[in-house]
């Protein structure tokens, strides 16, 4: 293995540790506050969703990325198929899960006087729940033609290898690569969509009440303008980040047979949204941060210290 390729992998494998352990704690963290408060809010409910649907992602991608540089999947169709199953629901529900939270925000946050918002605002504490239910039925259930996919990537025994059998041989490759492509495309396309939606109405709502809230007189050191400023700042990157994201996996599943250092650049990318959001989620939630400052110093007083 040359250098770049193991600096590579170690970005990688750092990337996704770390992303599963910041967002197992964001579900702890949560699942303490629930065992303390004996409810949780259904924001944090919609977070821990997510942060549990990230942490799964993450992981499977590090094992596929293990798998892919140890050739684990050679000639093995149906653990190919299995994989890229679980892959693609993972990845759906990561989609339909961020859309879910930025309506949430943006139904909560804005103050549009449509009858669809209206009914939203009221429902939205109910209908949340429902919602992601309803996303993670929708993501298993698109996700599955996947492993149809896979299987046909098999190609037909060619005995005799001529240029017209290399041919045909690419033709059928490539066709599939084209479906699998376009269904990847049609599965993630909805949620993004939803979510683009969603964010800007919330940014355009933030951003024209700000400019009302400094056209009154109130100065830039206004505790209502600038929780707009950074309400402002959040959607703008996670924007940002699910733009990458998104753009990063379409990209990905039209790259072909790229290349070892090409793939895990590719994860470390697409890799690097999630984990940066959740790591976001933690420095940007004052309650959030105060609990994993606890559970750290909980989880320190535990460990030994004789004999250091």
């Amino acid at each position: 293995m040359d250098t770049i390729t193991l600096v590579l992998l170690s970005v990688l494998y750092t990337e996704c540790i770390a992303g599963v352990i910041i967002n197992l704690i964001i579900v702890a963290a949560n699942l303490m506050k629930w065992k303390t408060m004996k409810s949780l809010h259904i924001g944090d409910k919609i977070i821990s969703s997510l942060a549990t649907s990230r942490s799964l992602y993450l992981f499977i991608v590090f094992f596929s990325s293990l798998s892919n540089l140890l050739d684990l999947w050679k000639n093995k169709f149906l653990a190919m198929s299995i994989k890229a199953v679980v892959t693609m629901v993972l990845h759906s529900t990561n989609l339909w899960f961020a859309t879910v939270l930025c309506v949430f925000y943006c139904v909560k946050i804005t103050s549009y006087n449509w009858k669809f918002f209206i009914f939203l605002k009221t429902k939205i504490s109910t209908l949340a729940p429902w919602f992601l239910l309803a996303s993670l039925l929708i993501s298993i259930s698109s996700s599955f033609p996947f492993g149809w996919c896979i299987n046909k990537i098999e190609m037909p025994n060619l005995t005799n290898i001529s240029l017209e059998n290399i041919t045909l041989s690419r033709d059928v490759e490539n066709e599939n690569h084209s479906s699998v492509f376009l269904l990847f495309f049609i599965i993630s396309c909805p949620s993004f969509l939803v979510f683009l939606a969603a964010d800007c109405l919330l940014l355009y709502s933030l951003w024209m009440h700000t400019r009302r809230m400094r056209s009154s007189g109130l100065g830039f050191r206004s505790p209502n303008l600038e929780s707009h400023f950074s309400a402002v700042k959040s959607m703008s990157f996670f924007l940002v980040l699910q733009m990458i994201y998104f753009c990063m996996t379409v990209y990905t599943s039209n790259s072909g047979h790229s290349s070892l250092i090409q793939t895990f650049v590719n994860y470390i990318i697409t890799c690097s949204a999630p984990f940066l959001h959740s790591l976001y989620m933690i420095y940007s939630n004052s309650e959030l941060k105060k609990t994993c400052i606890s559970m750290f110093y909980g989880i320190s007083w535990c460990i030994p210290t004789e004999g250091l």
